[in-house]
């Protein structure tokens, strides 16, 4: 049974892998800021030299963050939206390899978060690519958590089958999976409008953005985490397994 996009046998394992890889992508997040604190050449080596350069030029001319002003609105909130699909779509997808591609998909984007935070951090800009950034990002690395959850979940089913035999423990696992994974597609298109239709205004004040934000972590964490612990607590004839 599906109660808000998480199947409800699986509810509290869900919420406690997504802190764990919290705790991950925050982890590479200092490990890519210190590397590019402690490396020149590191940030050029994450993000390429053309995003680098391009950046560098906005700066000089006083709009730093104006690679969000280069497309059209529909067109950037499309091509956002299907690649961080896509991103998502990889980190389920590489929990068949034991779980060990979802962390890696983790690590990647732990790193380049951090090295981008602190590339602007060195230029003297660190609020304002944050209070920027992070209006459509709050909700984007949220849910990129929540599709590397699933992605456990199915590595899940393959390492421990328990009582399953293993391929039905496996068929279990990308199900459920798959239902955590559908959970965050209208979120990648709220992160994906954001980012094409708000994140372009940095003229807007700074009470606003971090409005903005804060509303996008509310409905985060009610969504994956306040709302299904209410579910959880209804009377159910069904078990709970607890991972």
């Amino acid at each position: 049974m599906l109660e808000n996009g998480i199947p409800n046998d699986v509810l509290p394992s869900p919420a406690r892998i997504a802190y764990r890889l919290s705790c991950i992508l925050f982890f590479f997040s200092l490990v890519g800021a210190f590397s590019a604190a402690n490396e020149g050449t590191f940030v050029r080596s994450i993000l390429g030299d053309g995003y680098v350069n391009m950046t560098l030029e906005n700066i000089e001319k006083g709009d730093p963050m104006a690679v969000y002003k280069q497309m059209g609105e529909f067109n950037m909130f499309l091509g956002i939206t299907i690649n961080n699909i896509r991103v998502a779509l990889m980190a389920f997808a590489y929990g068949i390899l034991l779980g060990i591609g979802t962390l890696f998909v983790m690590m990647q984007n732990g790193i380049m978060l951090g090295s981008f935070q602190y590339f602007f951090y060195d230029k003297g800009l660190l609020w304002e690519s944050v209070r920027t950034i992070w209006i459509h990002g709050t909700i984007e690395i949220a849910v990129i958590i929540i599709a590397g959850c699933a992605g456990l979940v199915l590595a899940n089913g393959i390492l421990f089958p328990g009582t399953y035999t293993r391929l039905e423990s496996f068929k279990r696992g990308v199900q459920n999976g798959l239902k955590i994974m559908l959970s965050t597609v209208p979120f990648f298109i709220i992160a994906g409008f954001l980012e094409g239709f708000v994140t372009r205004h940095t003229e807007m004040p700074d009470a606003l953005a971090i409005l903005i934000i804060l509303a996008s972590l509310a409905l985060i964490l009610f969504y994956y985490v306040i709302y299904p612990k209410r579910l959880n607590k209804r009377p159910t004839h069904e078990t709970v397994y607890r991972v």
